[in-house]
């Protein structure tokens, strides 16, 4: 089942591709949602990793899984001793994530510097947020809400086109207000926060990886034009996207 962990818990960013075989391993797993969905069976129960959904891989349990596109997902290896207050965590292989662990993903982008390159999170990065993520995914609702999932998913695949709340709540099968409620209860944040907060991580993503122009980048990410994105960057990052991408450039 593979070798144990060096250290009570050990983060990192991966990228999957199709059908990785069937494994388990000695410790306790969960998989997180950045970008794309990765379809999973853990002990012959399916479901997905998706912007609503996190899964909680036991120890021994076999499980499998498949991505296609363009993905990224925060994967937290947690030893037994640091597991053994949540191990109720074990009994919902797919946990809701909620606002709470969304701002504890989002923190690991920033400490990143946006770049989320698949490989290894720092040790002491680990050591004080593996606890945290246990203890929001434990405060969450049992159940998963589809309908909000569906729509949270649809903000991540098409962050770049003029989604509005109606748009969303069709999506969900839901009426505007109730759907504005409950998203905005689950997530912390409206459903227009969470566009806005998808088109900002795609931007820095693009401004990190890619030579393409800040205006390119804009449209792309649904800012617009490149006023729109430079005002956006300044109001929630403090920084320009020129200056941004030269910070993701220094040594």
């Amino acid at each position: 089942m593979g070798d144990p962990l060096s250290a009570p818990a050990e983060l990192s960013f991966r990228r999957y591709g199709q059908d990785a075989p069937p494994h388990a391993h000695a410790f306790d797993q969960i998989v997180l949602p950045r970008r794309g969905v990765l379809e999973m069976e853990i002990d012959g129960k399916g479901g997905r990793v998706d912007p609503g959904r996190a899964a909680v891989v036991p120890p021994g349990a076999r499980h499998a899984f498949a991505a296609s596109g363009e993905n990224l997902f925060v994967v937290a290896d947690i030893g037994g001793a640091l597991m053994r207050p949540f191990e109720a965590l074990r009994e919902r292989p797919f946990a809701p994530v909620t606002g709470a662990v969304r701002g504890l993903l989002d923190y690991l982008a920033l400490s990143s510097k946006g770049s989320e390159a698949p490989g290894a999170i720092e040790t002491g990065v680990a050591s004080l947020w593996a606890p945290l993520l246990l203890r929001g995914l434990s405060a969450a609702p049992i159940h998963v809400d589809l309908r909000l999932a569906r729509a949270a998913a649809l903000i991540e695949a098409r962050f770049d086109q003029p989604l509005t709340v109606r748009d969303l709540a069709a999506e969900a099968g839901m009426s505007q207000s109730r759907f504005f409620a409950r998203f905005s209860e689950v997530y912390g944040t409206t459903p227009h926060g969470a566009l806005s907060d998808a088109r900002l991580r795609a931007a820095q993503r693009l401004l990190s990886d890619t030579a393409l122009s800040i205006a390119e980048i804009a449209v792309r990410t649904g800012h617009g034009d490149q006023s729109g994105l430079t005002k956006r960057m300044k109001a929630s990052l403090g920084v320009t996207p020129g200056a941004w991408r030269k910070n993701q450039s220094s040594p």
